[in-house]
């Protein structure tokens, strides 16, 4: 899904940058176990942000990043030269890697954009190695029954009538293999979920 013209600026501006950095890299680090020098994906990278956060707090070997937007890999391209990161445009429900492909895959608060919400994580199955972790950061449909989520509900392009449920996402994610090996619900009124999963 394109960013409109609010969501493209809230996505590019210091606050969000703030939020990735100490709110939302933090939380997932505490609730991972990954290891230096690993393969990684992230899907939804936009403007490279959240991939030099990888960088610097995780350390991984390489790093694939992708986006939908041609417009977001542009600015991620000219704003990150570092050789173990390749940004490119791809789409997270056919993703173009061969399967068993990665250690770990990132996820900030990029699925509930994805009407085929479904096919996203069977295609994250798919090229994640047996024993990889899945870290999300992400948003169900229960966020945008809030008071303040009616409000976001008006300005933001969201696939709202078949964006997941809580708990509808975590059966899928066992459907498919996945164990959820932890998960919490943060402020602001427990409307933002933290998982790690990892494939069996």
């Amino acid at each position: 899904m394109i960013l409109n013209k609010f969501e493209f600026v809230s996505m590019n501006n210091p606050l969000r940058g703030f939020v990735q950095e100490y709110v939302e890299i933090k939380e997932l680090r505490r609730l991972s176990s990954l290891s230096v020098g690993l393969k990684v994906l992230e899907i939804g990278c936009g403007n490279g942000r959240g991939t030099r956060l990888i960088k610097k707090y995780f350390n991984p070997s390489e790093i694939q990043a992708i986006d939908l937007d041609p417009k977001m890999i542009d600015i991620a391209v000219r704003n990150n030269k570092d050789k173990k990161i390749t940004f490119s445009v791809g789409d997270a429900t056919k993703l173009p890697y061969k399967d068993n492909s990665f250690d770990a895959i990132f996820d900030f608060a990029i699925i509930h954009h994805i009407p085929n919400w479904k096919n996203c994580l069977s295609e994250l199955k798919r090229v994640l190695k047996p024993g990889g972790q899945l870290l999300i950061e992400d948003l169900s449909i229960e966020t945008f029954e809030t008071t303040f989520g009616k409000f976001l509900k008006r300005l933001l392009n969201h696939p709202y009538s078949s964006m997941y449920k809580r708990n509808e996402f975590i059966q899928h994610l066992k459907s498919l293999g996945f164990t959820v090996s932890n998960y919490r619900l943060r402020y602001p009124l427990n409307t933002i979920q933290y998982f790690v999963v990892i494939a069996r």
